[in-house]
């Protein structure tokens, strides 16, 4: 079976729908829908199996689809080529929606995320229909519609949506609708059920992992209508389309190319995922939530001090100190942890600035819950009402040390979130273009864009300036606790054989085995070298050349 493009308008013979007995699984029966069978193949015939395609099939695989009218785009062949073709599907299909969720939504980070054709690669799906002898002689292409996305993200972004509902929108396009780019069937082997075959392990494996529309288009032809409509598809009047709304919230119309068909059929939601638009966060002020106190768990401390490479100690010290020194206060401190940590870390030499954004966690199934407002604002000038984050931009790094504060996160007892954020993504992040994710354990933990005039009124708050004196008093003391530490359990080597960080270097070899005790007067932490003691921000280091 083919299917054609306008241009090509050929006499199609019937095709008759393969009987389900021949079909390895019927449409109610998944339990060899796994990663592993779809590699591997399901038999149609005893010499005819359908597969995920490998770079080898390439080939083949153009030479069908041209036979449709359809021609396979380079991107999709260097995907299969390359083994990232179909990756989230292969997960979703052992994991089942949840997991493919978590796949795809680790994928919205970043500039790259208001583009609905580069996050398709995961969700593209190739599948051969290969005879035992004369090898591959059927194909289907599908994967979310791409260009139709981009085309109504500028619509709706001309319209006035904002980014986050744009990010909504291109998120719901990608995971929810499938488009089948075509269907073919080597001519010397139709009539056998392949086309079947094809079509309907295509549509078993987006349903499974959770996709709601499948579409396509056809030439206006009785036997292809008679086709699509026995796989439960609606086939619409010629030039005519549908209404996306169920799954993207927008209303828009999706037609077909002039003189062809559209062929659609809409899959039931399961009972954890509802139609309509990405669902919208659970605001976590109509429950406030307890954010619990902060607490350094296990031995993350020795262990780092122990195990960690220079890098990590420069980097990841600094927080979980913090937290171990504030055991016991409440842990919706995040404006105090992350003013204190930027001086801090200046200490060290490195630079770091002070970002506020929104969280929203989801949950393994599919929930959303927000637990900090991209609109952050100062409540009486003395409380922050929101969150932030703190930014290393030389180190590519994104430093959350009170993020225990959330009580799912919190549960899992890892501690503060320290991870790697390239520039674009930073820069992305800081401009409120668009969300950055962090995967934690069955979580993702979604940092949202807020927009520079928030940013800037958070930032001058008077509560800042006011508390300033003592930011950076505790934060000195803080990183001369973190270079005796280094010192004594002999990691300040570690930290020497990297040239990342020379001041902390140089402090090191300044301060060597000078004695380092708190003052009871002043409850200053105080080195003493042989001119008299002085603070870590006094001591004398060479500029670093």
């Amino acid at each position: 079976m083919v299917k054609r493009s306008s241009r090509s308008r050929r006499r199609e013979p019937i095709r008759r729908p393969i009987p389900a007995t021949r079909l390895s699984a019927s449409a109610d029966r998944v339990t060899d829908l796994t990663g592993q069978r779809l590699v591997d193949g399901w038999p149609v015939t005893e010499q005819v199996r359908v597969r995920l395609a490998r770079g080898a099939d390439m080939a083949a695989v153009r030479r069908l689809t041209a036979l449709a009218g359809v021609r396979l785009e380079d991107e999709v062949a260097d995907d299969v080529d390359a083994g990232v073709g179909g990756a989230a599907l292969r997960a979703g299909l052992d994991g089942g929606p949840d997991t493919y969720m978590r796949y795809m939504a680790e994928k919205f980070t970043g500039p790259q995320a208001m583009d609905p054709r580069r996050l398709l690669p995961p969700a593209t799906l190739v599948l051969v229909a290969e005879h035992d002898q004369r090898g591959v002689v059927g194909a289907v292409v599908a994967y979310p519609p791409g260009g139709v996305l981009k085309q109504l993200v500028e619509h709706q972004r001309r319209a006035g949506l904002g980014s986050q509902q744009l990010f909504q929108l291109v998120m719901a396009g990608v995971m929810w609708m499938v488009r089948i780019k075509a269907i073919a069937v080597d001519e010397t082997m139709r009539g056998r059920g392949i086309g079947s075959a094809l079509l309907h392990r295509c549509q078993q494996i987006y349903a499974h992992c959770g996709y709601m529309i499948t579409y396509g288009q056809m030439a206006d032809s009785p036997e292809l209508e008679r086709f699509y409509r026995s796989h439960g598809f609606d086939v619409l009047e010629r030039d005519s389309g549908f209404d996306p709304w169920v799954v993207l919230g927008v209303h828009a119309e999706i037609r077909p190319d002039p003189g062809e068909r559209t062929f659609v059929r809409h899959q039931k939601a399961s009972a954890n995922r509802r139609p309509g638009r990405v669902p919208a966060p659970r605001h976590s002020s109509r429950t406030p939530f307890d954010p619990g106190t902060l607490a350094l768990h296990d031995d993350h401390l020795p262990t780092l001090l122990t195990q960690g490479s220079g890098e990590l100690l420069a980097i990841q010290f600094l927080p979980l100190l913090w937290i171990k020194m504030a055991e016991g206060q409440r842990a919706n401190a995040c404006i105090d942890a992350c003013t204190q940590l930027r001086y801090a870390y200046q200490q060290f030499g490195i630079a770091a600035e002070i970002l506020p954004v929104g969280v929203v966690i989801h949950d393994p199934d599919g929930g959303r819950t927000r637990y900090a407002t991209d609109e952050p604002s100062w409540y009486d000038d003395t409380t922050l009402v929101g969150h932030t984050i703190l930014l290393l931009p030389e180190h590519d790094r994104l430093v959350d040390p009170t993020i225990e504060q959330v009580p799912e996160v919190r549960a899992l007892r890892q501690g503060p979130v320290i991870g790697r954020l390239p520039e674009p993504d930073r820069q992305a992040l800081r401009d409120g273009e668009t969300s950055f994710a962090v995967q934690r354990a069955g979580l993702l933990i979604e940092y949202q864009p807020v927009r520079p005039e928030h940013r800037d009124r958070l930032l001058s708050g008077p509560l800042l300036a006011r508390n300033d004196v003592l930011y950076r008093r505790g934060a000195v003391n803080l990183a001369t606790m973190a270079v005796q530490a280094f010192r004594d359990a002999g990691a300040a080597d570690r930290i020497r054989q990297t040239t990342a960080f020379p001041r902390l270097t140089a402090l090191l070899d300044a301060i060597g085995d000078a004695p380092i005790r708190v003052d009871e007067i002043t409850n200053n932490v105080l080195i003493h070298l042989p001119g008299g003691p002085v603070q870590l921000d006094q001591v004398p280091v060479p500029r670093p050349t």
